[in-house]
């Protein structure tokens, strides 16, 4: 027997009511409001973004340039072509501004609920210009198949693309994830270039992890030798990090799948 039209339309309101409440989290940070939208970057992460009091009256949402700097990090050249075309269109449609990697937009207070949904869907919108972008001459991903060989060496078959949930964050993806009682989270860095952005990311991704999985051991593993690391960078990956180490430094992962154990 088909479904009552009227219930059909109850329960589907409740549904989606119960998972956009549930998604949807708000925390005070120091100065301002974070907030993370339900609405899915390409990544698999929820969209994140700052609303900081500027007035009684007024307000500057911003993504902290986590978005641009991302696409960047990939390659992506944001200021030539039919990329900067693309993002120059996106920007007008969804009255973003730009400064350097910063995007943001002015808002009221208390919030215009429609204002914060057009500020997340475009950094959405933005995001996906990851797609519109062909990465030429892909090199070999030395650290990928070196961390590999080492699950394989160690008789453990990790789940790979992993989605874990945070505090706020409901949805990060990790690389690689091994179950156990504590479990291993271990992220792949996949960037040559602007580490500090990506890893202001990726630290606050951990410190939500851990907030949420207090027990899980997290762990990220680069390329000295292909990628543009700087000192704060570095330091960033071994503040938040149980493990952060060059992919060839096999001691430290092979410790790491034990803690996890």
């Amino acid at each position: 027997m088909m479904i009552d039209g009227n219930t059909l339309l109850s329960t589907t309101r409740e549904t989606l009511t119960r998972f956009w409440n549930q998604t949807l989290q708000i925390a005070w940070e120091r100065d301002h409001l974070v907030l993370a939208f339900p609405l899915m970057l390409p990544d698999g992460a929820q969209a994140v973004f700052d609303l900081k009091p500027v007035t009684a009256t007024s307000g500057l949402l911003t993504d902290g340039g986590r978005t641009l700097s991302s696409l960047s990090g990939l390659g992506i050249n944001l200021d030539k072509g039919v990329t900067a075309h693309l993002l120059d269109q996106r920007l007008a449609f969804f009255e973003l501004e730009r400064d350097g990697f910063e995007l943001r937009r002015p808002a009221r207070v208390p919030v215009d609920p429609v204002e914060v949904q057009l500020f997340a869907e475009g950094l959405v919108s933005i995001a996906h210009l990851l797609y519109r972008h062909e990465v030429e001459n892909a090199e070999e991903n030395v650290a990928r198949k070196s961390v590999e060989r080492l699950f394989a060496q160690h008789g453990l078959i990790p789940e790979r693309n992993y989605t874990l949930e945070g505090r706020l964050e409901k949805s990060i993806r990790v690389s690689h994830f091994l179950p156990g009682a504590h479990g291993l989270a271990l992220q792949l860095v996949d960037r040559k270039t602007d580490l500090h952005g990506y890893m202001q990311q990726w630290g606050w991704r951990w410190t939500d992890l851990h907030e949420k999985q207090p027990g899980i051991v997290s762990a990220m593993v680069y390329d000295p030798d292909r990628q543009d690391w700087d000192a704060t960078s570095l330091e960033i990956g071994r503040s938040v990090c149980e493990v952060f180490c060059p992919y060839h430094e096999s001691t430290a992962l092979a410790e790491a799948f034990e803690r996890a154990k």
